[in-house]
Formats: structure tokens, C-alpha cells, sequence
């Protein structure tokens, strides 16, 4: 099947070798995000936040 994006393939080959490859580049791009951040500012991966002005709410 041919790539659905011209002239660049996203999708991985032998992923037995990439398997961190995601997980890291999410944590590198992290990163490099925080170090423009103004300080009172902060990047974290894997984090949900919810907000609710509902009282009955179940989160």
C-alpha cells in the first residue's frame, strides 16, 4: 500500500526497534517546550486535567 502522505513514510518499520522511539520523542519535544516556557508556566506528559463548574459531577 502506498503512503498516504507523498514523499515521507510515518509509519515505522521493525518496530521491535522503535518501541521506545514515541515515548521519547514525546519527553524530547516536551523538553524543548519548557525551555521557551515562561517560568510560571510547565509542560507534563501523560497528564489529564478536568474542570467542572458542575457540583453534581462525577470526574
Amino acid at each position: 500500500m502506498p503512503s498516504p502522505f507523498p514523499g515521507m513514510d510515518p509509519y515505522l518499520e521493525q518496530p521491535a526497534f522503535w518501541s521506545s522511539f514515541h515515548n521519547r520523542l514525546v519527553v524530547a519535544i516536551a523538553d524543548a517546550i519548557e525551555a521557551m516556557l515562561d517560568p510560571q508556566y510547565y509542560v507534563e506528559v501523560e497528564t489529564r486535567t478536568y474542570y467542572s463548574d458542575d457540583d453534581n459531577s462525577v470526574l
